[in-house]
């Protein structure tokens, strides 16, 4: 038969195509399997042939496909040509008369008109298996999860999140009703990709478009660089976990601790709150923090989920910072809150002691929860309202992370990360910058305020501020005083104390200023200009870093721009004393990863700490050897010392559990 005989099918009649239809013409196009980007956000491909069959353009394509993937037409239509699809108009309307006339033959095929309400597809959504009322009892959720009660709820109720309420329907079935939430245990659980089931709808094709609420992305793992949705840190562990799904048993990973409670929370945003809340009583038994120190808050925060997952009468019993120094807020995806994400940034601001210290926590890299948030595209008008949640937020939009980049450079980047994808999102991340730059402005003719003030870093570079030795007066460079107070480092320490200085972030270079005051030589302020001693460096460490600071866990974790630790610092300079007291002031359970993270050496290799100091003692030993050879007793005198702080750093990292050749898990885990 010619195919321009074959009859063009009606968009209802594509519309039903099941799922598993929709493969079998992506098999039958491609009966050899050759074709690119097969797995290509596999999950939506059913859809995406459904619309291709119904003749869209590639422009309502992506229109349709907004409030779930953010690809441009141009990228859908490559795809459709990977998929070996036909692109011309006349050559495409000429395969979907076959293609239809040859999926109609098949044994399984359900005209539209003769399916009864529970086999009709509104856009291939299946009706969910719906558990049965008697059997329910009532659920014991683990309590340390969702928000407290009293935090501000949405309008919408909780249990049922209908965001189709203006379709018009004479018979609708939604698995997320009232009448069929999971309130007890059930061994069903409805498909992660259906919500709602729709019969005789007078919903049109182009309301459909608009209407539809927004659907997760699948998530993504990058077990190379250890990245889940681009944003979580976890231990790089070299298995692709995006398909071990929650709803089988698995062990956990062996290297980066992935459970099935990381799994669920991921898979969250596509279940809905009801089943999750079901989902999570099966798992009471399995490790719900990973080796990296992820609990499922991490893994919530970074899906995109809506405000009710975090609106449930259930507490948590705290959000710690991973390894990586993240905390839940640095990898939330505020895309799927909306508004609300105000209510969300106000509860965290009140949590912990002080309060804020949530919003304000650097991660190792030295970046707050505002910068990766405004890296997101918001709409214009959530800019200024998340700026006015964060405290001091003048200070971190001007503070910079280890590269040396501020907030704007970092949004900059981000912008023109999604510029091909998503040009609508790129515009967002621009005028969010505007929005950012006004805010910088007003604040500054506000407060007057010098962001690059003196201050810790100064001082850690051995600064002293203005002395006049011939009218015998010192200003100091912090409090613009006469003779105030001296000009030791400890008395200007005090003094940058006193007036606020930020003492954790980094300065142009990279550094902060407990890197620079390990890593920089100061002289005393002698006639002889003696070098500073290790006591005195230890002294003014202590100062710096006192042991009853909260925010202390940032400043010993942060990195310096070449990616070493202050632990490494410290050790390979034989600063015994400081090395002491920082293993003090850590947490038992992150000893281990401290003393046995890695980085690059000279020769381009990775080292740990403990072999850099084991190759600090070799070097101190030959030049103990050469200075013996020589008789130059002042050189043979220094490097015995640095010899001896050396042993002595080498045994406190084996007491601590260094060792020389850390696995990928010992550098990482928290015990």
């Amino acid at each position: 038969m010619a195919s321009s005989g074959l009859p063009l099918p009606t968009r209802d009649q594509c519309y039903a195509l099941t799922d598993e239809q929709c493969r079998k013409i992506q098999e039958h196009r491609d009966p050899e399997g050759r074709r690119a980007n097969a797995d290509w956000e596999r999950p939506y491909q059913p859809e995406l042939v459904r619309h291709y069959m119904a003749m869209l353009s590639f422009k309502q394509v992506e229109d349709a496909m907004k409030s779930r993937l953010e690809w441009s037409y141009k990228t859908y239509q490559n795809r459709y040509r990977d998929w070996l699809f036909p692109l011309d108009r006349l050559e495409r309307e000429q395969v979907v008369r076959e293609i239809f006339a040859w999926i109609s033959s098949q044994d399984d095929y359900i005209p539209p008109s003769a399916a009864t309400p529970f086999q009709t597809r509104q856009l291939v959504r299946p009706i969910q298996p719906q558990p049965s009322p008697q059997h329910a009892r009532p659920q014991v959720i683990p309590q340390d999860f969702f928000l407290p009660p009293h935090m501000r709820v949405p309008s919408y109720p909780t249990h049922s999140l209908n965001r189709t309420s203006s379709i018009s329907t004479t018979a609708t079935f939604a698995s997320a009703s009232t009448h069929s939430s999971y309130t007890g245990y059930d061994d069903t659980f409805s498909s992660h990709r259906a919500s709602i089931a729709t019969t005789n709808s007078s919903l049109s094709n182009a309301s459909y478009y608009f209407s539809q609420p927004r659907l997760p992305k699948p998530p993504k793992h990058d077990p190379v660089a250890g990245l889940w949705n681009g944003v979580l840190r976890v231990i790089p562990c070299g298995k692709d976990h995006c398909n071990w799904s929650w709803e089988e048993p698995f062990s956990s990973c062996s290297v980066c601790g992935f459970t099935r409670w990381h799994s669920l929370m991921l898979h969250a945003g596509a279940m809905g709150i009801n089943n999750l809340m079901s989902a999570m009583m099966l798992l009471a038994d399995v490790p719900r923090v990973d080796f990296a120190g992820n609990h499922p808050i991490h893994y919530l925060m970074c899906t995109g989920v809506g405000f009710e997952f975090f609106s449930s009468p259930f507490q948590w019993d705290g959000f710690p910072q991973n390894v990586f120094g993240q905390n839940p807020l640095h990898v939330l995806n505020p895309l799927g809150l909306g508004e609300q994400l105000i209510t969300l940034l106000e509860w965290f601001n009140s949590r912990e002691n002080p309060p804020g210290l949530l919003l304000m926590q650097r991660d190792i890299y030295c970046r707050t929860p505002l910068h990766t948030l405004l890296q997101y595209p918001l709409e214009r008008e959530m800019y200024q309202k998340v700026l006015r949640v964060f405290p001091y937020a003048e200070l971190y939009l001007n503070a910079l992370d280890t590269t040396g980049r501020n907030t704007v450079k970092m949004m900059n980047k981000a912008a023109m990360k999604i510029q091909m994808e998503s040009p609508s999102d790129y515009a967002k991340i621009q005028d969010g910058i505007t929005e950012v730059k006004l805010f910088l402005s007003d604040a500054e003719r506000t407060h007057s305020n010098n962001s690059r003030a003196y201050g810790f870093h100064d001082i850690a570079r051995g600064a002293r501020g203005i002395t006049n030795s011939l009218f015998g007066y010192y200003q100091c460079s912090i409090c613009n005083q006469y003779n105030a107070h001296s000009n030791s480092y400890l008395a200007q320490l005090y003094c940058a104390f006193k007036n606020g200085r930020d003492r954790n972030g980094p300065d142009e270079t990279g550094m902060t200023p407990a890197h620079a005051l390990v890593t920089l030589a100061r002289c005393n302020d002698d006639e002889e200009r003696t070098p500073e001693t290790p006591a005195q460096t230890a002294e003014l460490f202590r100062f710096l870093i006192p042991p009853d600071d909260p925010r202390r866990p940032e400043a010993l974790h942060a990195l310096d721009p070449q990616g070493n630790t202050l632990v490494f610092n410290i050790a390979t300079r034989g600063l015994n004393e400081i090395l002491e007291y920082v293993l003090q002031l850590v947490d038992p359970s992150r000893k281990s990863a401290m003393v046995n993270c890695c980085s690059k050496g000279p020769d381009g290799n990775e080292w740990s700490v403990l072999m850099a100091v084991k190759t600090k003692l070799d070097e101190a030993a030959k030049q103990i050897h050469i200075a013996e050879v020589t008789h130059n007793n002042g050189l043979r005198a220094v490097m015995r010392e640095k010899g001896k702080r050396l042993y002595k750093c080498k045994t406190i990292l084996q007491n601590a559990g260094a060792q020389l050749h850390p696995s990928i898990t010992t550098r990482w885990r928290i015990a």
